[in-house]
């Protein structure tokens, strides 16, 4: 259990600021949004090898995939279904899809947001957390769903510290931040991945803090969680 309410993450400070300017702010057609997703890749590598040498955990890059339509992937195999963005710990790998939906967000950081959010399940492998959540992981459906949310959760938060590292590079100001809080609120919700308030909740927590130490999602009341 403490691996998931006492891990270094949380206690090795803020992440460090660092330049990263937007590839594009307007994302029109997947070939952009592929090179934006690869200059998003590089920031998030650097920030994250960073932060992992303070925390003297060990760390490496995760693969990263990017695709057009649902399709066999290196990572995660065939991918089918509604779907944005998917980490698989086995291979530590994670894949991007986007397709119509995801650019309806055009002018908004979003996709970095979907991007931030699935390295930030890579963090939480590279730091035991996925490990220790998995065992601890209850029989019961609806008690299962509940718990996968704390991991979700914890991730959007994980994102939003990163994203604050990053913020002042990109341009963007407080409107750009609520606007996508909006999205995530009234779109991105789920029983799995937790409640579309809790979700832009947890996203704004790590970008107000910049640091993981504000992600203990394992410590957080049930009302903080759903």
């Amino acid at each position: 259990m403490s691996a998931l309410t006492k891990n270094p993450i949380y206690a090795s400070g803020k992440l460090p600021v660092r330049s990263c300017p937007e590839y594009a702010t307007t994302i029109e057609d997947f070939l952009t949004a592929q090179n934006y997703l690869r200059e998003g890749a590089e920031c998030l590598d650097a920030t994250w090898t960073s932060f992992f040498k303070k925390a003297k955990l060990p760390f490496r890059k995760p693969g990263m995939e990017f695709i057009s339509k649902p399709s066999k992937t290196r990572a995660c195999g065939n991918m089918d279904g509604f779907w944005g963005g998917a980490y698989c710990h086995d291979t530590q790998g994670l894949v991007v899809l986007v397709d119509g939906w995801m650019l309806e967000y055009e002018g908004s950081p979003f996709l970095f947001y979907v991007l931030a959010h699935e390295y930030g399940h890579h963090v939480q492998q590279r730091a035991g957390i996925i490990k220790a959540h998995d065992k601890l992981a209850p029989k019961s459906t609806k008690a299962a769903y509940k718990w996968h949310a704390r991991l979700e959760l914890q991730a959007d938060c994980l994102s939003g510290a990163f994203l604050r590292s990053i913020w002042a590079s990109t341009g963007r100001d407080s409107h750009d931040w609520q606007q996508m809080l909006t999205y995530i609120k009234e779109d991105m919700g789920d029983p799995t991945h937790g409640g579309g308030k809790s979700r832009a909740a947890w996203t704004d927590r790590g970008f107000k803090a910049g640091s993981p130490s504000a992600c203990n999602t394992y410590k957080a009341p049930a009302s903080q969680v759903s």
